[in-house]
Parts: C-alpha cells; structure tokens; sequence
C-alpha cells in the first residue's frame, strides 16, 4: 500500500528526468499514464528489476529512480 496522499504530486526520476506524478501510482499505472505499452518494456525501480507479475502491487514512492527501458527488434 502506497505511503503518499493521492492528492499530492510525489518528485521522482524516470530515466534520469525529474518528474512530478501523482501519489499512490504502481508501475503498471505509471506506464498507462505514460502511454507506454508493457509488452516490450522492462522497469528498474531503485536500481531492482520489478517483475511484470509485480507491476501492479509495486508502488512508486516520492524519490524514486526508475528506468523504463524499451525493447526495438530489428536487425
């Protein structure tokens, strides 16, 4: 269970980016909101890897590093 007031913007870094977000978003609403698709994608949240079964019980806390990494196929 998240630890932040949905009513307050929490600061965190995607990808090296500061970011504000609303409190009390898990990894996979964070994607949604960020139109990225899950399917191709893995998520680094605090230098761990969250599985994509755990996306949506792992919530993104006020200081957070995550790295959204997307996979291109091509050759």
């Amino acid at each position: 269970m998240p630890t932040n007031s949905p009513q307050h913007p929490i600061g965190v870094f995607i990808n090296g980016e500061p970011r504000e977000l609303p409190a009390g978003q898990s990894v996979a609403s964070l994607l949604h909101s960020l139109s990225i698709p899950s399917d191709r994608v893995a998520i680094e949240l605090n230098k761990t890897i969250v599985r994509k079964r755990d996306w949506d019980t792992t919530f993104v806390a006020a200081g957070s590093q995550i790295e959204i990494v997307e996979f291109v196929g091509g050759g």
